[in-house]
């Protein structure tokens, strides 16, 4: 394959395909970019903003092609930018980057290589983001909070940001009629001390916890999946709101990572030696308190290799799938059919860079088919935490 020029299109809805690879960039994109930055739709130019930072911070491996030829094809309109696209793509030799049905169709139909865009829905997130002024965000509180004017699904988060700043004005879930606003408190557990989202994305994965009986919380390592997750069981438990938390567990070894054999011990031992026995004693302080919970018959670890016919039913406990980017379709399905109606499900994970092991990737994801099927149902929410939180150095490793 050849060089690949990328559309206005692409670098608007997906700014961040410039990290992947070397692509060429042309004149008449970036003066359409230029155009778009000044949009009075604040939602359009803010994309074009970050579309051209993006450009910026990957200058030193994009090819410029400042040259703008006519079009050349005399079935096409001459002053559309789209068709003299098409005629550098055809003079240069070069395939075309772009999610543009219609442009995808001219490039066929004149020999130009169409490199397709991975727009599936899997790149659902549980929440929607637009940016608004001042005057806008006053009017909508004011007349449109019982219009879902931005086709949220049940659930579903909007995040409001500043036009001009990009921070965070107000998070609310649309709950089928209404959008109703997320409170960004913490709480207090005799266990963990004081916790409190450390932002708006963090709030919404607790208000979802809250609300819905089913929740999944995707995010990159050091987000605060696991953080949230176990805070706010932690804090049901002590509560009398449940009696227990029960930990379903595929204890996989890290991709790559050498296997040390067999672990001798319990059923119980040997899951507290494994990666996922690492992460419950770092979030819980340390290995013997996870083990004085177990022996209060407050915290039960449970592999999947014990799981059919299991039912929480009657248990009245929270439960929760670790590390879920590890489960297949089937396991993931077996998993979720053991919770009972007096029983909550926490699905937490990372399927994009966390998987161990390739029979759990790409289409057989369990997470992912979770997603596509509860989306949009009354008891299931779903949040994706963007932020790096545990270190400067998590948040540079994540570049690797």
């Amino acid at each position: 394959m050849g060089k690949i020029l990328v559309d206005t299109n692409v670098l608007m809805n997906n700014p961040d395909v410039l990290d992947n690879s070397d692509y060429v960039i042309s004149g008449f994109v970036i003066r359409e970019l230029e155009k778009l930055k000044q949009s009075e739709n604040n939602d359009r130019s803010y994309k074009a903003r970050l579309a051209i930072r993006k450009i910026e911070e990957n200058a030193d491996k994009l090819e410029f092609v400042l040259k703008e030829p006519k079009n050349e094809f005399d079935d096409y309109d001459d002053d559309y930018i789209d068709n003299r696209i098409l005629t550098l793509c055809k003079q240069q030799g070069f395939s075309l980057l772009t999610g543009d049905l219609l442009l995808k169709m001219k490039a066929r139909a004149v020999g130009v290589d169409v490199i397709e865009v991975d727009e599936d829905e899997d790149e659902y997130k549980g929440y929607v983001e637009v940016y608004m002024t001042d005057e806008e965000y006053t009017d909508f509180y004011q007349n449109r909070l019982d219009l879902n004017e931005f086709d949220l699904l049940v659930n579903q988060y909007l995040i409001i940001k500043d036009s001009l700043t990009g921070d965070v004005l107000d998070a609310l879930r649309f709950d089928g009629q209404y959008y109703v606003a997320v409170k960004n408190k913490g709480f207090k557990t005799n266990l963990f001390g004081s916790f409190k989202p450390y932002d708006y994305y963090q709030a919404c994965a607790l208000d979802s916890l809250q609300n819905n009986q089913m929740t999944m919380i995707k995010g990159k390592p050091g987000s605060g999946k696991s953080l949230i997750a176990l805070n706010y069981a932690i804090q049901q438990i002590e509560r009398g709101k449940y009696s227990k938390l029960i930990c379903f567990v595929n204890p996989v070894a890290s991709r790559n990572s050498a296997k040390l054999g067999y672990y001798p011990g319990t059923r119980d031992e040997k899951i507290l030696d494994s990666a996922v026995g690492s992460m419950l004693a770092s979030k819980f302080g340390d290995k013997y308190q996870v083990e004085s919970m177990i022996a209060n018959n407050q915290l039960l670890l449970l592999p999947f290799s014990d799981i059919r016919g299991f039912d929480t039913t009657g248990m009245n406990a929270i439960c929760w799938i670790i590390e879920s980017q590890n489960l297949d379709i089937d396991l993931m399905k077996l998993a979720i059919q053991r919770i009972g109606d007096d029983s909550k499900l926490i699905i937490d994970g990372d399927y994009n860079s966390q998987v161990d092991h390739s029979s759990y990737e790409g289409s057989n994801n369990g997470m992912r088919r979770v997603s596509q099927v509860f989306r949009g149902k009354e008891m299931y929410g779903e949040i994706e935490l963007p932020i790096i939180y545990r270190s400067k150095i998590a948040a540079i490793a994540d570049e690797m």
